[in-house]
């Protein structure tokens, strides 16, 4: 029995591992592209004439001004973008509880010796 038991260890193991790297780069790529845009938006309206605090003051003016035309439908596509921006952490999250149960039980047995 005990061969079986260490390799579902391993195996879980080694998905969460895979589950946590999927997740980490799927982030690092949804901020990466976030700063990008960001970036972009910010030079699209003349950023570098006016400076980056009245440039951010502008986009922020803008999303108040769409919130108030329609704020339900803002709302809405505001919690839809958040959700499908922060998926990859539900994998890092699965990934992670995946492998807790390998490194606790391989911090107890070295504990044991």
């Amino acid at each position: 029995m005990k061969p079986q038991h260490t390799i579902l260890r391993i195996s879980k193991s080694i998905a969460g591992a895979i589950f946590v790297g999927l997740g980490m780069f799927v982030l690092y790529e949804n901020v990466a592209g976030a700063v990008a845009r960001l970036g972009h938006m910010l030079g699209a309206n003349g950023s570098h004439a006016l400076g980056i605090l009245p440039a951010a003051f502008l986009v922020f003016s803008q999303a108040v001004q769409t919130y108030a035309a329609d704020h339900q439908r803002f709302v809405g596509s505001l919690f839809q973008k958040t959700l499908v921006s922060i998926w990859p952490l539900a994998l890092v999250i699965f990934g992670s509880v995946l492998s807790k149960d390998t490194l606790t039980h391989d911090s107890k047995t070295r504990a044991r010796q």
